[in-house]
C-alpha cells in the first residue's frame, strides 16, 4: 500500500530526512509521533505528492486523501465559520472507499472536544479496511486507534523545569491549608449561564482538572478564577457569587495560546518566578509530544497547586488528583485520579441528573 525506502529529503542546508525506510499495509492504522521539526507533516506531505523529496523511492497504492486538523476541507455549499469541527470532520470524511483510499490525517483531534475525538475513534475503528496515517500529540487517541507508532527526530527535549515559591504551612491543627474558597458563582453569556452554582475548597497541593462538555465554560471558569486574583477582588467578573484566596498563593496564570512557541515562553516565565499555584488553559494545545511528556514530568514533581483544563485525557491521567466536571446544574467533584472518577458509579449518577441525560 505505502512503499518508502530510503527517503532523503533536504531543505536548503537542513536535513529532514535520511535514509527512512517505510512499509504500511493495507488497512494498518499507523501514528507518526515526533517533537517539533522532525518532519511529520512534511512526511504526509510527501506521501500527498504535495513535496518531492530530494532522493528515495516513495510507491503508493490507491487515492490519498489527506485531511487537516486545522481546515479540514472547503466546503462552497456551508459556510465555514458556521460549522463546528466536529461537522467539518464527518464532510471530509464522508463516503470514502475504505479499500481505495489512504487518508492521511494531520493532527485530527486538534479542535475537538472529547466526544468529537471519541467519534472519529469509533469511525476509524469501524473502517478496519482503511488505511490511515495519523500525525498527533494525542496519545488517548493514538492508543485507541493505530496498531503501531512510528518516531521522528530527536526526542531528548530539555526538561520544562518548574521553580516553586515556599509553601504555606500547616494549619495548628496540622491539617493542609486552604488555598482557594470558591462559593456559589454563577456567570452567564447572552442570558445562558456558562456555569452556575460553583462551589469548592481546594487545598495546597491539590492538583484539579475541570471537565465537562462545554469547553467555553471551564475556560471561562478557569480565566474567572485569575481575574479575581490579579484584581484583588472577590467575583473574579461573575454575576454571583464570591472568591477567596489566602494570603501566600502566589499564582501564575497561562491563558490559551495558540503556537508551540508561545506555550514555552509563557512557561520560561515560572523558571524564575516564586508562583507556588498554577492555572493553566489547555497548556498541551500546541505542544508536539516529548515537549508534552516533560511539560507532565515537571508538573507531576511540582509541590504546589494547579488548577487546568485540558482535552488531552493521558495528561489528566498522569498529572490530576481530583476531578471537577462544571456541568450546567453545578459542579461534580471526588478527590480521585481521572479513571477512578470516569468509573465511579456515583459520579456516573450524578453526571446523569446534572447533564439531564
Amino acid at each position: 500500500m505505502i512503499q518508502i525506502k530510503n527517503l532523503e529529503l533536504k531543505l536548503g542546508k537542513r536535513e529532514i530526512f535520511s535514509g527512512l525506510d517505510l512499509e504500511i499495509g493495507r488497512g494498518e492504522k499507523v501514528g507518526v509521533v515526533g517533537g517539533e521539526g522532525s518532519g511529520k507533516s512534511t512526511l504526509l506531505d510527501i506521501m500527498a505528492r504535495r513535496i518531492m523529496p530530494s532522493a528515495g523511492d516513495v510507491k503508493i497504492s490507491g487515492e490519498v486523501h489527506s485531511v487537516n486538523g486545522n481546515v479540514y476541507a472547503d466546503f462552497s455549499e456551508v459556510r465555514m465559520a458556521e460549522m463546528s469541527a466536529i461537522e467539518k470532520l464527518k464532510r471530509a470524511l464522508r463516503g470514502l472507499s475504505d479499500n481505495d483510499i489512504i487518508l492521511l490525517l494531520d493532527e485530527p483531534t486538534k479542535n475537538l472536544d472529547a466526544d468529537g475525538v471519541d467519534w472519529l475513534i469509533k469511525f476509524l475503528n469501524e473502517h478496519e479496511a482503511l488505511t490511515s496515517v495519523i500525525v498527533s500529540s494525542d496519545r488517548y487517541f493514538l492508543k485507541e486507534t493505530c496498531s503501531r507508532l512510528i518516531k521522528l527526530g530527536d526526542e531528548q527535549i530539555e526538561p520544562i523545569k518548574i521553580n516553586c515559591a515556599e509553601l504555606l504551612p500547616p494549619t495548628p491543627s496540622g491539617a493542609v491549608p486552604a488555598v482557594l474558597e470558591a462559593n456559589s458563582l454563577l456567570k452567564h453569556r447572552d442570558g445562558e449561564p456558562l456555569f452556575k452554582d460553583v462551589s469548592f475548597t481546594i487545598r495546597q497541593g491539590q492538583k484539579v482538572a475541570f471537565v465537562g462538555r462545554n469547553e467555553r465554560s471551564k475556560s471561562k471558569l478557569l480565566k474567572a478564577l485569575a481575574t479575581a486574583y490579579q484584581n484583588h477582588d472577590t467575583t473574579g467578573g461573575c454575576q454571583r457569587g464570591r472568591l477567596e484566596f489566602s494570603d501566600g498563593a502566589k499564582i501564575f496564570y497561562l491563558p490559551r495560546v495558540y503556537t508551540g512557541a508561545a506555550a514555552k515562553a509563557e512557561f520560561e516565565k515560572l523558571a524564575d518566578g516564586t508562583a507556588n499555584f498554577l492555572l493553566l488553559d489547555n497548556p498541551t494545545a500546541n505542544l508536539d509530544l516529548p515537549t508534552i511528556e516533560a511539560l507532565e514530568k515537571s508538573l507531576a514533581e511540582f509541590p504546589g497547586t494547579i488548577i487546568f483544563v485540558d482535552e488531552d485525557r493521558e495528561f489528566i491521567r498522569a498529572i490530576a488528583n481530583r476531578i471537577i466536571d462544571i456541568t450546567p446544574q453545578g459542579t461534580v467533584d471526588r478527590i480521585s485520579s481521572y479513571d477512578d472518577f470516569l468509573a465511579n458509579e456515583t459520579v456516573k449518577l450524578q453526571i446523569k441528573e446534572k447533564y439531564k441525560i
